[in-house]
């Protein structure tokens, strides 16, 4: 705070009003420059909205941006309590009759007694039996289905398990686990009796499997002295379970007993004079045999169990192999149909299918475990679609009808009528949800058309009647950035995209290539209308084709051969795909992929292809209008030099220099405040000197006249 003065005492000038207007005249650079740092800030401020509104924009585009997330379905069931239909990325309308005989349920299982629960499960006398020579030892638990369509390369999800882990630790340890297909938790029998037990996560007879790494010098896995794992040899088992189609026991599991008539169905008629049941060998050839003389499925259990080498039973519907010596199980497949060449009884060498129709798969062979204590077993649900027999791993079936997903949640009762559940397009919903998303469309550019605006307000001094005129400038006025932005979105709403036009030779081609071919057209502010009666008839006329323009999917010139994830750095393009080298062609240029699975290769850039084992396809990938909004946003905000982060900081960095510029020149400002004010002063005490000094000479002039 500068020291009080007060000026003009002596030399009669209002020295304090001088010093505060000079003051004032060079605070006003200060105040030019604060007004800037105000109107930088207001900037910034405006820019922020403009994210959130951009935001907002895109969660509207990501309620279109995908083909499940675009049909809008109105589904109605007479028995919703008992089952229910949805829709998803390929449905269609449709409407069936439902009778739900079983619920898919979980498997459980448990251990033998542990006496404490805080004590290590594995006492130190038993360490070289179960650890060897280490101090720990890795579970392999199976991944749960929602974790292998995230990853499915990876199976396993690993825990590990150390000497002086208790049963409270293992407990933790498996339920932290991310995507494992079991949880764990401690039953208390009475005191000291205390139970590992472990739940699939997933319903149906596949339940989980548990393994164990190479257990070294060890003598018995981890689960084994548990008592959670019999020991024994593992079983093989078909995973497709055979339901009886005819007769009083119509859509209970197929037992040794049944009779081999009776689990053929309407859509898939046998003929046991010509059709015959092959089995996919470990060594890859098939074996035939004729079904004239099957009278029960025990008879093709006989023939099975011959050819591989094993004791076939069934349970649960599933076929069994059990034995000593099994082998690799992977491979091993079991069908009945209509030979494409040859007689039954013949053994072929090796093929991907003998079958030129396959009328019955009683699936593919996988290992499961034998656990010494099961609780429950997993069932699979078994429930009709209009009089044919369906097996489910699930209660929500959604890979017998391709983009419908049938939810069990009761078994129907004896007398009950048909559960009738149906799937309709709701089109007045999708148009609604379109509305939604061009309305958002339209306040964000009316947001930065007022904002990137300049106006010239004239005013009149009503005194002297002078017109004044001063330019107002908006926010984001002569800012190039957002002029570029508003140019991307208006592309992204009215381009047209080439690649639904056919034009490439692709293997699509629709009308509806553009938005205003729907009718939704540019208006002359610029804004966006939806002319719903021509948006209704595009639906109407081509659904698929609309929903192409608006979501990210793909297409293919050759069967077996599509797009399988991407990300947002996935660009759009027709992709030439070699299945069998894994190189993959775009723009000319050659990328070797990643090859997973035998079938999946994978690019740089996040896109995969689902493949065959040989073949090459053009593969298209395009991004409709809704994908590439919400794909724009979603770069914009997440990458390091993004767009949002990179002019927010160009924003804050325009702030931080004018403040720079404000504190060298208030400090500048002080320092002449200071300067005047002292040589005020020190004209004040001259002043005073000379008046001193002018009074003591008239006093001394005046007494030399008295004399």
């Amino acid at each position: 705070m500068p020291a009080m003065s007060v000026g003009g005492l002596v030399s009669g000038l209002d020295t304090n009003s001088i010093i505060a207007q000079l003051t004032a005249l060079e605070q006003s650079k200060v105040t030019r420059e604060m007004q800037k740092k105000d109107n930088a800030q207001k900037t910034l401020d405006k820019f922020k909205d403009l994210q959130t509104r951009l935001g907002n924009l895109a969660q509207k585009a990501s309620a279109l941006e995908t083909p499940d997330k675009f049909n809008v379905f109105k589904a109605l069931s007479n028995y919703e309590d008992y089952a229910v239909v949805s829709g998803k990325e390929g449905a269609t309308a449709g409407n069936y009759e439902l009778e739900v005989k079983q619920l898919a349920t979980t498997q459980k299982v448990a251990s033998k007694k542990i006496d404490s629960i805080i004590a290590p499960l594995v006492d130190s006398g038993d360490w070289g039996d179960v650890f060897g020579v280490d101090d720990t030892l890795t579970l392999n638990l199976s991944k749960s289905a929602a974790a292998l369509k995230t990853n499915s390369t990876q199976k396993t999800v690993d825990v590990v398990i150390t000497k002086s882990d208790t049963l409270k630790d293992i407990v933790n340890k498996i339920n932290a686990a991310e995507g494992t297909g079991v949880k764990a938790s401690i039953m208390t029998m009475a005191d000291g009796d205390n139970r590992l037990v472990l739940t699939a996560v997933d319903t149906g007879t596949k339940g989980f499997s548990i393994t164990q790494d190479d257990i070294g010098t060890a003598t018995k896995s981890l689960m084994e002295y548990l008592g959670v794992l019999s020991g024994d040899s593992s079983d093989a088992v078909s995973g497709n379970a055979l339901i009886v189609g005819h007769g009083l026991n119509k859509g209970e599991v197929a037992t040794a007993a049944t009779s081999f008539a009776d689990i053929d169905t309407a859509l898939n008629t046998i003929d046991p004079a010509l059709d015959a049941l092959g089995i996919r060998l470990q060594d890859g050839s098939w074996r035939t045999f004729s079904l004239s003389s099957y009278t029960t499925v025990n008879d093709m259990l006989t023939d099975i169990g011959t050819a591989l080498g094993a004791t076939a039973s069934i349970k649960n519907g599933e076929i069994v192999l059990s034995g000593s010596s099994l082998g690799d199980m992977s491979g091993v497949k079991i069908q009945i149909g209509k030979l494409g060449s040859g007689n039954p009884g013949d053994t072929f060498a090796s093929a991907d299918s003998i079958f030129e129709d396959v009328k019955k798969d009683m699936g593919a062979f996988a290992t499961r475990d034998k656990f010494a204590n099961p609780i429950s077993e997993g069932q699979n649900a078994i429930y009709s679609i209009d009089g044919m027999w369906i097996n489910s791993q699930s209660n929500s079936d959604d890979k017998t009808i391709s983009g419908s997903v049938f939810t069990l949640k009761k078994v129907s009762q004896p007398g009950m009528e048909k559960i009738k559940v149906s799937l309709e397009l709701d089109r007045d919903a999708l148009s609604s949800k379109i509305n939604e998303f061009v309305e958002e469309y339209n306040a964000l550019i009316k947001f930065i058309d007022e904002n990137a605006k300049a106006t010239v307000k004239e005013e009149t001094d009503k005194n002297t009647g002078k017109k004044t005129s001063t330019r107002e400038v908006g926010a984001f006025t002569g800012d190039t950035n957002i002029s570029s932005l508003r140019e991307n979105l208006r592309q992204m709403m009215t381009g047209t995209i080439d690649a639904l036009t056919g034009t490439l030779n692709n293997g699509y081609s629709t009308a509806y290539s553009s938005a205003a071919r729907l009718g939704i057209t540019t208006q002359k502010d610029g804004s966006i209308s939806v002319d719903k009666d021509k948006l209704t008839k595009a639906l109407n006329a081509d659904f698929e084709g609309v929903r192409r323009l608006f979501t990210a999917n793909s297409f293919s010139n050759t069967p077996g051969f599509s797009v399988g994830n991407f990300n947002k750095n996935s660009t759009t393009g027709v992709y030439e795909v070699d299945a069998a080298t894994g190189q993959v062609t775009i723009n000319g240029e050659t990328i070797q992929g990643k090859m997973t699975g035998g079938n999946i290769i994978t690019l740089p850039n996040g896109i995969s292809f689902e493949v065959p084992s040989s073949g090459t396809a053009k593969v298209t990938f395009v991004r409709g209008i809704a994908s590439q909004f919400a794909n724009f946003v979603e770069k914009a905000k997440s990458s390091v030099d993004g767009y949002f982060k990179q002019s927010e900081k160009t924003y804050q960095n325009r702030i931080d220099e004018i403040q720079k510029r404000v504190d060298v020149l208030q400090i500048r400002v002080d320092n002449y405040n200071a300067r005047i004010t002292r040589q005020f002063s020190s004209l004040e005490r001259s002043m005073a000197n000379l008046q001193s000094q002018t009074a003591n000479m008239m006093a001394a002039l005046s007494q030399t006249s008295y004399r």
